[in-house]
């Protein structure tokens, strides 16, 4: 095969032996008899499909005189190109974004079963210790009801049936005196306070608490149980309704986690990804909610590619072509980029109005490709968004 770089119109091939191979593995866009090849692809050739590089004097290229060439109009080029690589050594196609503009019906989306949480106000006082960040029940009595009806709180010692006090975080302390009416007593002053006073003292303390209760509070009110999820590197442990710490032949286990991811709030993709791996490695489905999105914080986030699976043909699995719907939404990032709960809330829109699922390709130090898929979950009743996102393997 031999292609040609025209540095100013770009990368092609005009000889019908070339132009036969690239049709039969879907590369390029053919135009006026000549296939036009993407930076990656005319890349890809050179280094994997032992196609001939020449320039329009027919000198030869080498695959870094051609990358010199493009990352001087595209950004992040290597990073890009290692992706696209990635999915073409597994035979499977990947195209640009540009290419393919139409919209699909994908199912993009998973509904959680929803059911409002039954309250009733309380005679009952909580001691607000504020420099601890929780508080404790009054009534033991009280304190084993709501631990064994809601899991809210701990009552007595974790998993050791000891002890009948009864302890309640902060999220859980603005959340039975706003909805069960609690009665909130400052420890140190020794007069009332209210939720709003505790939640703000809480605010002062630690970063993102406002998001965090409430998310806590949407899950909370569709009667999902929400514990703490420390161990598992992520913000919230989260248990179906009907859960209970008390209702099992043996203790029950969480199956899912959720990390809260602020809009304004930046991590590094290596960071992001611990988290993930981490739910992934103790068998949990990773949720990520981010809280507080409005219509006018949506931006036009970079994103590049959308990539083809495989699908069952005549009992046998065959790779999908252009000539089927694309499967996902492909943005291409590296380990040490940083990625902000706007931008991928973003990534999640467009992917969801096209009908596709948003899969993150994370190249690392090493040119080594991890895979994330992230599918909208559906919570009735909820007005925020909540994502599952799993780790794959195309």
């Amino acid at each position: 095969m031999q292609i040609i770089l025209d540095k100013t119109k770009g990368g092609y091939a005009q000889d019908e032996e070339t132009l036969d191979k690239l049709r039969k593995n879907f590369f390029g866009k053919e135009e006026q008899g000549l296939i036009w090849l993407e930076p990656e692809e005319f890349l890809y050739l050179i280094q994997f499909q032992n196609a001939k590089a020449v320039d329009v004097k027919g000198k030869e290229l080498t695959f870094t005189d051609v990358m010199v060439h493009f990352s001087k109009k595209e950004d992040r080029l290597f990073t890009k190109y290692n992706a696209y690589r990635d999915w073409r050594d597994r035979g499977l196609i990947v195209r640009r974004l540009t290419n393919v503009r139409s919209k699909h019906e994908g199912k993009t989306f998973k509904k959680y079963p929803s059911k409002k949480l039954q309250t009733k106000k309380l005679e009952a006082t909580a001691y607000w210790f504020s420099d601890s960040l929780y508080s404790i029940l009054d009534s033991d009595e009280l304190g084993k009801w709501f631990f064994e009806e809601f899991w809210i709180g701990q009552y007595g010692i974790y998993k050791q049936g000891r002890g009948d006090t009864s302890k309640l975080s902060f999220l859980e302390t603005v959340f039975v005196a706003k909805h069960f009416g609690v009665k909130l007593i400052d420890a140190k002053t020794k007069k009332a306070t209210t939720p709003e006073k505790v939640l703000n003292a809480a605010i002062k303390k630690r970063e993102y608490t406002k998001e965090l209760y409430d998310i806590y509070e949407d899950w909370r009110l569709q009667s999902y149980v929400v514990k703490t999820g420390f161990k598992f590197g992520t913000h919230f442990r989260i248990y179906f309704p009907g859960a209970s710490p008390v209702k099992e032949d043996n203790w029950i286990h969480s199956k899912h986690v959720l990390h809260v991811f602020p809009k304004d709030q930046k991590l590094l993709i290596s960071e992001w990804s611990r988290a993930v791996r981490v739910a992934h490695g103790v068998k949990k489905t990773f949720i990520l909610g981010i809280p507080e999105m409005t219509e006018k914080d949506y931006i036009n986030y970079h994103v590049d590619f959308v990539a083809y699976r495989r699908k069952k043909e005549g009992g046998i699995f065959v790779r999908e072509t252009p000539k089927d719907k694309p499967r996902y939404l492909l943005a291409v990032v590296s380990e040490d980029e940083h990625i902000g709960g706007v931008e991928l809330a973003s990534l999640l829109k467009m992917a969801k109005e096209m009908g596709l699922s948003l899969m993150l390709s994370i190249t690392d130090r090493e040119t080594s490709i991890t895979y994330y898929v992230l599918k909208q979950i559906v919570l009735p009743g909820s007005k925020y968004e909540y994502y599952e996102i799993e780790w794959i393997k195309p």
